[in-house]
């Protein structure tokens, strides 16, 4: 496949066959997110490659256990619905082949250093400067879906079980000052999932000439 194949086809797959791809296959793949862009090339991202299924399990346990926390102090019914709906699929990373924790390292952003000095409050600053190091590992993980789709593998980029990210912490034993901020399942599709429906792209662009 070329590039822009890659890119149109690409999709989001969360079941996957038993087969487990070659550590060489998740070098590759982890290679082409170290060499995204980052923010004044910081390049402040760790990945883990978790093949090992006992580790899995204590994470997607941890998913379920603070998902339950959270059901526990609700009071509201319809909210309380539809967090159920994310705790039911919020845990099949436990069954994918490999699963990737994304890691930001902590670098402090001279921007907003600056921006703090001045007095703008942090609302402001969210305006003025959006967070450049997720900015940076979003691309990072892109690099990996499309990666992973070009040595025909599928992949699901995961942010909700990140709700559990103090145990995964443990579980991984992870700095208090990294911060988890998404999982990456990698497998082979079980099933050619549809592709999920986009937006023309009319809809979305805009040209100033």
């Amino acid at each position: 496949m070329d590039f822009f194949e890659i890119v149109d086809t690409r999709k989001t797959n969360r079941k996957y066959e038993d087969y487990i791809p070659p550590k060489e296959d998740i070098k590759r793949i982890i290679n082409s997110a170290r060499l995204a862009p980052s923010a004044i090339n910081a390049q402040n991202w760790k990945f883990i490659a978790i093949y090992n299924n006992e580790i899995k399990h204590k994470m997607a346990q941890a998913v379920l256990d603070t998902y339950d926390e959270i059901l526990s102090k609700l009071k509201d019914e319809d909210q309380k619905e539809k967090i159920e709906r994310y705790r039911g699929h919020s845990t099949f990373f436990e069954k994918a082949p490999v699963v990737i924790a994304c890691i930001i390292t902590k670098a402090p952003s001279f921007c907003e250093g600056v921006l703090e000095n001045c007095g703008f409050e942090c609302a402001k600053i969210s305006q003025m400067r959006p967070d450049s190091q997720l900015l940076s590992m979003g691309g990072a993980i892109e690099n990996m879906a499309l990666s992973a789709h070009a040595l025909n593998l599928g992949s699901c980029w995961m942010v909700a079980p990140v709700l559990a990210s103090d145990r995964f912490r443990e579980i991984l034993n992870i700095n208090d000052d990294d911060r988890i901020v998404s999982l990456l399942t990698i497998g082979k599709p079980e099933v050619s999932d549809k592709r999920s429906p986009k937006k023309e792209l009319d809809e979305i662009m805009t040209i100033l000439d």
